[in-house]
């Protein structure tokens, strides 16, 4: 955990430490979720859940950083993917932030993978006057596999990949960086509190997500982003506050706190209760939010 701050901080990225879904918020020109185990086979597909939720809500980029699996080292330059989320050694997540350099191989059941150029394969295979058929017998895969990686964005097993390039004379291994999209989650408010909230904000036009073990409860989207951590508790919000200031300082998105009741001067983040919702629009929630000390 010290040596991936120390990078950050070599690297100038403003960061944040959380316990929870993730381990360390930081942003330069793009923001990352970091979760640090050293196993990454202990992570669990409901914390993978919830760090896949907030990333799509919130536009980040998220990493599981480890140094092995129950059976290996994580290897230099290759993903090992769980449950979705990307996991590297802290070597390859050093390459990404310093150099931008994100890993082409994919570490999966059956071997190594990697994503290919479909339009340079194409294109190629076209140039070099040969049907689908004919590389296909050339490398020893059927027509049908041809086709699908022309057609579709698949990955492809490493050394089939080695011998299209070597056959065709044309780079096609590509990089990409895994995208984070709506997995479908039905995520439920932990309380009636959230529950109410959520439904006044479904109101004022906000799509919403609840997370757990994150520095808020809600994530509101309506053209920009709304986070909202909502408490019931003002002794319990207190506590949260601080986290959450760090939090919206690195990530700077607007923020409020919602609750039925609480003193607004306690907190450097602006706080609406809850029945005050239902008399607002979406713009003046996002303008009270906006008041926060810490929102750049």
């Amino acid at each position: 955990m010290a040596q991936i701050e120390k990078l950050l901080q070599d690297e100038g990225y403003a960061y944040c430490t959380y316990k929870g879904c993730f381990d360390l918020a930081a942003k330069k020109e793009k923001l990352l979720f970091l979760k640090v185990l050293q196993n990454i086979d202990s992570f669990s597909e409901e914390q993978a859940r919830n760090l896949l939720t907030l990333a799509h809500s919130i536009g980040a980029t998220i990493f599981l950083i480890g140094k092995n699996t129950t059976r290996e080292r994580l290897g230099q330059g290759i993903v090992y993917e769980r449950f979705g989320v990307p996991a590297v050694s802290f070597e390859t997540f050093k390459l990404f932030v310093s150099e931008g350099m994100f890993p082409s191989i994919y570490r999966q059941r059956g071997g190594l993978f990697v994503h290919i150029d479909r339009e340079a394969l194409k294109e190629t295979r076209n140039a070099k006057g040969m049907t689908q058929m004919e590389l296909a017998e050339l490398v020893g895969v059927s027509k049908k596999a041809i086709y699908e990686h022309e057609a579709r964005n698949l990955k492809m097993l490493l050394s089939i990949a080695q011998r299209l390039e070597e056959m065709l004379e044309k780079k096609l291994i590509s990089k990409q960086e895994p995208e984070i999209t709506d997995r479908g989650f039905h995520s439920e408010p932990a309380d009636e509190l959230e529950k109410k909230v959520g439904c006044e904000l479904k109101k004022l036009g906000f799509q919403i997500n609840f997370v757990k073990q994150a520095p808020a409860d809600i994530f509101a989207r309506k053209e920009a982003l709304l986070i909202s951590d909502v408490e019931e508790k003002e002794r319990k919000m207190k506590g949260r506050s601080e986290k959450l200031k760090e939090f919206i300082e690195v990530a700077e998105k607007p923020a409020v706190i919602i609750t039925e009741k609480a003193n607004e001067k306690d907190y450097e983040i602006p706080v609406v209760r809850r029945r005050e919702l239902a008399e607002m629009s979406s713009k003046s929630l996002f303008r009270i939010a906006k008041k926060s000390r810490r929102y750049k």
